[in-house]
């Protein structure tokens, strides 16, 4: 049975208090940054973990920008084919619906100058698992902001084919990061000000089905 008949997506008005309390979840292809972008969406750096959380998720919380922050960093999405391993896959979606608080927003990580084959098929992969109302909820982040050598967004996209319909399809969502600049809190308070615009009405949220196992 496919995931989004056991997973709804749902939309419901966001109060002033849900959009404080923000889930990001952050996926990607491998070396996509997402512990990186993690500890600078958060202001704070993470301990060092075992070898084995590029294969499970994890979460972390914080203050940051006036928001009331949840991360969720998803596995290493490992490739099989056209499709992430379907172990991942199942990892990824037990975590999101069991653990993720309040209205959801999925940000894909993809480093400026790295965009492949594999980072084109990430939003048919989120639709596969989530359903396609989750792009709605889904902006384009991309990581080492600093590799653009003062070129513009536009300037970049316009080169990039690819990746313009991958922000194409995430409704023209899309922000640039540098984590070599963690201290630069204006970048983040950006991102998050881009978030809670564009989800000012409506929220996602992930929600199990009675027979979810």
């Amino acid at each position: 049975m496919d995931f989004s008949d056991q997973v709804s997506v749902e939309r419901g008005i966001s109060s002033h208090r849900s959009l404080s309390e923000l889930s990001l979840v952050l996926v990607g292809s491998i070396g996509c940054g997402k512990t990186m972008t993690a500890d600078t969406l958060l202001g704070q750096s993470s301990a060092p973990g075992p070898s084995a959380s590029s294969r499970v998720s994890q979460i972390r919380r914080g203050l940051s920008a006036g928001w009331r922050l949840s991360i969720v960093e998803t596995p290493r999405w490992y490739w099989r084919g056209k499709e992430v391993e379907a172990d991942i896959q199942e990892e990824t979606r037990r975590f999101l619906s069991s653990s993720v608080p309040g209205p959801c927003v999925f940000l894909i990580l993809i480093p400026i100058g790295e965009f492949t084959e594999m980072e084109r098929r990430i939003p048919d992969q989120l639709e596969h698992m989530f359903g396609p109302s989750v792009l709605g909820h889904t902006l384009v982040l991309l990581t080492c902001g600093e590799y653009l050598m003062g070129r513009g967004l536009e300037e970049y996209l316009g080169k990039e084919a690819g990746l313009q319909e991958v922000v194409r399809r995430c409704h023209g969502r899309c922000h640039v990061i540098s984590n070599r600049r963690p201290d630069d809190r204006q970048q983040v308070l950006t991102l998050l000000q881009k978030v809670s615009h564009w989800d000012r009405d409506t929220a996602l949220r992930l929600k199990a089905s009675s027979d979810w196992g």
